[in-house]
């Protein structure tokens, strides 16, 4: 029994914590840190930078694939070495991500950024649409089918008119 009072004592300190303030600490901190504010740099030069670093990871990325799949038993190209073939992915990728002009990168985040939107948002209505004309497997409609159908009509519906009260808010 002398346990239990143990654990009561132990346990003082964390009903007096409160762990909803604790997180919400740890996320905002987290958010700061990803946001890169802490930088202290205006919001479009940690935009371009960031993109920079992106396209410069994504060009290597290409650059070193291409050339290490064109050449054979280890060479780039036949007549690089893998190293030189990396080298050689490098120059290009920094120079590809310096000398790209700053209208160019924030055009390039923002197609990506509307393909992206496009997908997340476009392939959930896409998927009930299709589920809708799918949903008699094999056979015939059934009452529960057919209630299945409404229960889905009411979701698209739904997730359509959430769509454009936020598109709303936007522009």
């Amino acid at each position: 029994r002398w346990w239990m009072s143990l654990l009561a004592l132990l346990s003082i300190p964390m009903v007096l914590a409160d762990l909803g303030q604790t997180f919400h600490g740890v996320f905002d901190k987290i958010v700061r840190i990803g946001s890169l504010t802490w930088l202290g740099l205006p919001n479009n030069y940690i935009l371009l930078g960031t993109t920079r670093l992106l396209i410069w990871i994504l060009c290597f990325t290409i650059f070193f694939g291409v050339i290490t799949a064109a050449g054979k038993e280890g060479k780039a190209f036949g007549f690089l070495n893998r190293k030189q073939g990396m080298v050689v992915a490098f120059v290009i990728a920094t120079i590809a991500a310096i000398f790209l002009p700053e209208t160019l990168l924030l055009a390039t985040g923002t197609g990506w950024a509307t393909a992206v939107a496009f997908v997340l948002i476009g392939g959930p209505v896409v998927g009930i649409a299709f589920l809708l004309w799918k949903i008699p497997w094999e056979g015939e409609e059934t009452q529960s089918t057919v209630f299945l159908k409404i229960v889905i009509c009411l979701v698209l519906f739904w997730i359509l008119t959430v769509m454009r009260n936020q598109v709303g808010l936007i522009t």
